[in-house]
Order: C-alpha cells, then structure tokens, then sequence
C-alpha cells in the first residue's frame, strides 16, 4: 500500500504564493469552524510549528453524526487544497489573485492536517465511506491517494475482506456486498442489493430478469 503524506511533514510555504483573491480567508474561515465544532485546541511548544493539540483531543461528547460529516468534509478540504496548491505553486495566479506569505500561512497551517475517527464514534455514512474508499484501493483504483501496491483483488474478493471488519465496524447493519456482476458496494439496508439464496447479492433491477433457472428471488417477485 502507498499512503499519501499531504501536508503532514510540511511545516508552512517556503515563498510566497499567488493564489485566487480570497483563499485566505476562506482557509480561516474552515479551520475555525471546525476547530469550534470539534472543540480542537491549538498548541505550540517553543520553536515548534502551532498544531492542534492531539493529547487532550476528546470526541467523546460530541455527535456521532456530527463528528463524521465534518471529519470527512475537512479532510476532502485538504486534500483539495494540497492539489490547488500544487497547482497554484505551478501555475500562480495573475487576475484577481491575493498573495499568501510564508507568515501568512503560519495562522493556518496546522488546519492541514487529516483527522481520524475512533471507531467506536463511526456513523452509518462513515463506515460506508471508509469501506468503499477501501474496496476501491483493494480493486486497485486509487482513492484519497491511497493505492494498492499488489495485484487487485477481484470484486468478490474485496467484498469478502471489507465482511471481515462488517462484526466489528458497522454501525448500522449495513450489510455492504458486491451485487453479482457488479463492481461497487452496496447496502441491503437501502436497496442497493436483494439477497438471494441461489445468486447471493443481486441488484433488483437484476432480479427481475435474472436467468437462473428455478430462480427463487425471481419467483418470489413474479407472485407480488
């Protein structure tokens, strides 16, 4: 497995950079919302870069819903801005662009950094994506820059490992699987797939002109 480092051992902009006019106080604006939401702490010892404080760091009275949607929505934010700042390094900006300096970027760059969730605060929502960024990573897809070094699993493969943490991780019965001849996981809990003792997970789309002979599914919807 390759894991991408994002902005974890950076420590702030070596030069200024040229940027859309008000990117920086759209950074600021994220990085209080979600510290007041999550109740994150800065702290800075001596010389060191400011950085939220990771030992004090409680979840634990806060929404389970509420956490997830806003873990996931920081660090889809992140991993936003590290690819525009790529670009943007790159390629500066010339109309209507701001300048952020290297002291700039000091009052918000420990926002950079990608959280996590205990397991044992994951919402439906957050499982589901956890398990599908990792079916994808599995089937040899990158995802989050996460890529898989091995040789892909086939689809049933991945849904045979992604089952394996469903006892310990899902939070809402789920039931994640692959429908049959499907490349994607989806939920009995919504629809996504009907089970069938003969064809396993099926789409019902699929069902209904599913070609097994004697298939009991099939059978079943065609008596409704």
């Amino acid at each position: 497995m390759s894991f991408p480092v994002f902005f974890m051992f950076s420590s702030g902009l070596a030069k200024p950079l040229c940027v859309p006019k008000g990117t920086k106080q759209a950074i600021m604006e994220h990085v209080e919302k979600v510290e007041k939401v999550l109740g994150l702490k800065r702290v800075k010892y001596e010389d060191n870069p400011t950085h939220w404080d990771s030992f004090k760091r409680d979840f634990s009275k806060i929404n389970n819903d509420v956490l997830c949607s806003t873990v996931i929505r920081h660090n889809n934010w992140v991993r936003a801005y590290y690819d525009n700042f790529g670009e943007w390094a790159a390629h500066p900006v010339t109309e209507n662009a701001e300048q952020i300096t290297p002291e700039d970027a000091q009052l918000f760059w420990h926002g950079f950094e990608t959280l996590d969730v205990p397991p044992e605060k994951w919402s439906k929502d957050y499982y589901r994506a956890r398990m599908e960024h990792l079916y994808e990573v599995m089937r040899g897809r990158e995802s989050e820059g996460v890529s898989f070094d091995e040789k892909p699993l086939t689809p049933k493969q991945a849904a045979a490992v992604v089952r394996l943490f469903e006892e310990y991780l899902d939070p809402g019965d789920l039931r994640l699987d692959v429908p049959k001849d499907r490349d994607y996981l989806a939920s009995s809990y919504d629809g996504g797939y009907e089970w069938c003792e003969k064809c396993g997970a099926i789409t019902p789309e699929d069902a209904d002109v599913c070609a097994k002979k004697k298939c009991p599914l099939r059978a079943e919807r065609e008596a409704q």
